[in-house]
């Protein structure tokens, strides 16, 4: 039964995103995600509240990319270089994303909602990489430890998401990591022991 549960919901956010790049999120009615899917309306709110969780489940396409990330990378990196080559490596997924074109409605539907907001879940890939390198920064020295890692790694990511929805909102007129990677670094530079 649950690998049933499992199944219509990977269908449902797989043709609603393949409809979002066909049609894009505004003209993609649910009964097209419906349809595409090959559900039904009652599987569709089985799983969602509405249209507008699918596009939040863009947070965890991203973290998709992320998981793999840390363990490409050499192990003589300090852990402050890391952190550099991270927010360096998620700015250009954004910017280089097939969903960039969606990112705008993503964080102003994450504004909006009263719901779970996917970009601040502390349970993503996303923030636990953060959290990881943080803690191990302080474990071993190279971070200042009057903070603890989880205010670190809320700051951190809290500046990325800030750095990126003023991206947003200029329309992406201008490299995101051009703009931020610089603020990046001199946050990094101060939270150095």
């Amino acid at each position: 039964m649950s690998n049933t549960k499992i199944g219509a919901k990977e269908k449902i956010i797989n043709a609603a995103w393949e409809l979002f790049r066909e049609k894009g999120y505004e003209e993609t009615t649910l009964q097209d995600i419906i349809d595409k899917s090959g559900t039904s309306r009652g599987a569709f709110y089985h799983h969602f509240r509405a249209k507008e969780d699918l596009l939040f489940r863009m947070a965890w396409y991203f973290d998709k990319k992320y998981k793999g990330w840390l363990d490409s990378l050499d192990t003589n990196f300090t852990i402050v270089e890391k952190l550099f080559l991270f927010d360096e490596y998620c700015c250009r997924l954004l910017e280089e994303s097939e969903f960039k074109p969606f990112l705008q409605q993503l964080y102003g539907y994450e504004v909006m909602t009263s719901g779970t907001r996917y970009i601040l879940d502390e349970d993503r890939e996303y923030f636990k990489l953060v959290l990881s390198l943080m803690s191990e920064g302080i474990r071993n020295g190279e971070l200042r430890g009057s903070a603890s890692a989880l205010v670190l790694a809320r700051s951190y990511t809290g500046l990325q998401r800030g750095m990126t929805y003023s991206w947003l909102l200029e329309n992406c007129r201008y490299s995101l990591l051009e703009s931020a990677h610089p603020i990046m670094k001199l946050f990094l530079e101060s939270i150095k022991a």
